[in-house]
């Protein structure tokens, strides 16, 4: 993730608006991930058994061609990404705020920001240029 800004006061602003839509994002991928789960359990209880739950096509004839719809169990598989995902979205959230509440404490107000978040390899890069 890498953002540019031209003045602090303009990456201050940005950042608490790109904060506030991932919180949002956050709680919606918690909700679905919290939806996932149930069908996760369950889905983990059939394999428990012996059971393997199997993909299955379900196909609609239309006009001009018909559609294949493809259902998978796959609910386990969908909540470790959501969980990936959000625990990047969390990250993120923390570098933001580390990096505002620098931004806040400095003195130059008219310098450029660049700021990269590298949320794979954990890393965060500030650079202000007079």
């Amino acid at each position: 993730l890498i953002m540019l800004f031209n003045t602090i006061e303009e990456a201050v602003n940005k950042l608490s608006t790109i904060k506030e839509q991932l919180m949002q994002l956050k709680e919606k991928y918690d909700k679905i991930n919290e939806r996932l789960k149930v069908n996760a359990n369950i889905e983990e209880a059939i394999t428990k058994s012996g059971l393997q739950p199997s993909h299955r096509v379900i196909t609609m004839t239309t006009i001009p061609y018909s559609i294949n719809i493809h259902i998978a169990p796959h609910y386990t598989w969908l909540v470790n990404k959501i969980g990936v995902l959000s625990s990047n979205i969390y990250y993120i959230l923390n570098e933001l705020d580390k990096v505002n509440n620098y931004l806040n404490n400095t003195k130059f107000r008219d310098a450029s920001v660049a700021i990269m978040i590298d949320y794979e390899s954990k890393k965060t890069r500030l650079v202000i240029m007079p």
